[in-house]
């Protein structure tokens, strides 16, 4: 039960930031900042029954695999469903200024490292390391730095990329995902851990800005896993 109210909470949290988007930005609809918070609401709730049933736990790990493989078929559900163009949501190899995105990685994995040895999650083990390069930055960037980008402008049906960078959309995207990290309920009352919210807004900016600026995924997905990967190789050392 607690999942679900932290996932309409969630949602409901979602709507008001992209409603307060729009005044930035017109192109964003209300309808279409509704269906976007409905949907970041049910990647959350699939994401967190991968957690919580224990029918779905994959023998012999402690990660949430379960939970982000289904986060990844509500994506490829989605995508599918709206006939969302794969340069739409940034699934190309294909680059921009790549010289930027390879800059970028660099910082990425030294911004982990500082965070690592800030906050010392302790040693890794090879499931952990394997977990945080493969997973929560291809599930997470697909769906904030991809889909929801695309779905915000109404971009479905085969409608190509944007041009230029969405700025009022990549604050509100990195928003949310800030308070999807730093918001939790349990036993009836909801908590804010500022910390936990505010590294990944900042990182999402910069994964936002680089999404656009690259025209991919790509960088925003590996910088993810590098940051992660360096920030509990540092906070084991």
């Amino acid at each position: 039960m607690d999942l679900v109210v932290f996932s309409v909470s969630f949602a409901v949290a979602a709507a008001i930031v992209f409603l307060l988007a729009r005044l930035f930005d017109r192109r964003i609809a209300v309808a279409l900042a509704l269906l976007c918070a409905i949907y970041l609401g049910a990647d959350d709730l699939v994401t967190g029954v991968g957690s919580t049933l224990k029918g779905l736990d994959i023998p012999g790990t402690h990660w949430n695999w379960s939970g982000k493989l289904l986060s990844l078929a509500l994506s490829a559900l989605v995508i599918t469903a709206l006939r969302l163009a794969p340069a739409t949501v940034g699934l190309t190899f294909r680059q921009r200024h790549a010289k930027t995105g390879l800059i970028a990685l660099v910082l990425f994995i030294a911004w982990g490292t500082c965070l690592g040895l800030l906050f010392k999650p302790g040693a890794p083990d090879a499931e952990t390391l394997a977990f945080q390069a493969l997973m929560p930055g291809v599930s997470e960037e697909l769906v904030y730095r991809g889909i929801l980008p695309a779905l915000l402008f109404g971009l479905i049906r085969g409608k190509g990329p944007l041009d230029g960078i969405p700025w009022a959309v990549i604050l509100a995207s990195s928003l949310v995902f800030g308070i999807w990290h730093g918001l939790n309920f349990s036993a009836g009352h909801f908590g804010f851990d500022v910390m936990s919210a505010l590294f990944p807004f900042i990182g999402s900016i910069a994964g936002g800005w680089l999404r656009f600026r690259t025209g991919s995924l790509l960088v925003p997905v590996l910088g993810h896993g590098l940051a992660n990967v360096a920030f509990h190789i540092a906070g084991g050392l």
